[in-house]
C-alpha cells in the first residue's frame, strides 16, 4: 500500500491540472497588462529606453529628444527614478510628438516605483521622421532627482 502523501499528491496534481482546464475553457477574462500586447503578426514592438544620468534638480525641457525611425502607434509610456532628495520633491515627465504632448496629463513620478503613463489618445499615432521630447518638471525645496528612466514602447506600422 502506497503511503498517504503519494496517493493525495497525485489526487492533488489531477485537481489542479481540473481546475486549471476549466478556468481556460470558462472565457474568465485574463488579466491586462497596463501596455497593451500586440497579436502576434500584428507588427514589431519596439521599446525606447531612454536614460537620463545623473542628478537634476530643476525642471527641463527637452532633456531627451530623437527622431522616431519609423512610423508608429505608441502603447504604453513608463517613467522612474532612482531616488529623490530635499523636501517634499516632485518630478512629473512628459513626452511630446512634434511639440504636442501624447499623454493625458504628465506622468507622476515617486522615486523607486515605475510609473505607467496614461496616454492622451486610445493610440497616439506618430509619423515617420517625428521628433520626440522628453521634459522634466521638478518641484519641491531643494530637490533632487537620480537617474530618471523613461521607457516609450510602440509598435511598428
Amino acid at each position: 500500500m502506497k503511503p498517504l502523501f503519494t496517493r493525495l499528491k497525485g489526487f492533488l496534481s489531477a485537481a489542479l491540472i481540473a481546475a486549471a482546464a476549466a478556468l481556460a475553457l470558462s472565457g474568465a477574462p485574463a488579466v491586462s497588462a497596463q501596455t497593451p500586447n500586440v497579436a502576434v503578426g500584428a507588427g514589431q514592438v519596439v521599446s525606447f529606453p531612454i536614460l537620463i544620468a545623473g542628478q537634476r534638480t530643476a525642471t527641463v525641457a527637452a532633456v531627451a529628444r530623437f527622431a522616431m525611425p519609423f512610423p508608429c502607434d505608441i502603447l504604453g509610456i513608463s517613467a522612474s527614478a532612482r531616488a529623490s532628495g530635499g523636501t517634499a520633491p516632485t518630478l512629473t515627465v512628459d513626452v511630446l510628438d512634434d511639440g504636442t504632448s501624447v499623454l493625458s496629463t504628465p506622468v507622476a513620478v515617486t522615486a523607486g516605483a515605475v510609473a505607467q503613463a496614461v496616454l492622451a489618445s486610445t493610440v497616439p499615432v506618430v509619423t515617420d521622421e517625428s521628433v520626440m521630447t522628453v521634459n522634466l518638471a521638478i518641484g519641491g525645496t531643494s530637490p533632487t532627482w537620480d537617474d530618471i528612466m523613461v521607457v516609450v514602447t510602440v509598435v511598428r506600422k
